[in-house]
């Protein structure tokens, strides 16, 4: 992850959505478990989202620090998301969008952590060895025509 503006980060963008998704919830409950719960979840959908804000800007070790936090912020979001569901007495599929955003933030931030295992990368590779040619040489390649 280069550092930088958090904007920049898809993880990032996909937490603000599920803060977002997530408080914009109406349940139809007024049991306080559930006002609660919803209350976690969007408590932790912000954890993470300040953490990868974070992780923007830093680099190394620390950077990696970061990301597995929020990684550890989103799985206790999904909890709480699945509390919220069974204290409402509805199935995990009403919150299927909000569980969709956290599996996808949670796969953006490892993808992120795998990156960062790998180190930095060059495209392409490295180039081969270009062996100089004189005058009247031919490059090496397969015979021409019908030599054999």
């Amino acid at each position: 992850m280069a550092e930088g503006e958090p904007q920049s980060i898809e993880a990032w963008n996909t937490t603000i959505k599920l803060a977002a998704a997530i408080g914009r919830l109406k349940i139809g409950s007024n049991l306080k478990a559930s006002a609660d719960a919803q209350a976690r979840a969007f408590d932790l959908a912000g954890v993470a989202s300040g953490l990868l804000a974070e992780a923007a800007l830093r680099s190394g070790p620390g950077q990696a620090g970061l990301l597995q936090d929020a990684r550890g912020a989103l799985a206790q979001c999904r909890s709480w998301i699945h509390v919220l569901a069974a204290v409402t007495n509805e199935q995990d599929s009403v919150f299927g969008n909000e569980l969709d955003l956290i599996e996808q933030a949670s796969r953006q931030v490892g993808a992120f952590l795998r990156s960062l295992d790998r180190g930095p990368q060059q495209i392409g590779g490295p180039r081969p060895q270009v062996r100089p040619q004189g005058p009247g040489q031919r490059p090496a390649g397969p015979p021409r025509g019908g030599q054999r």
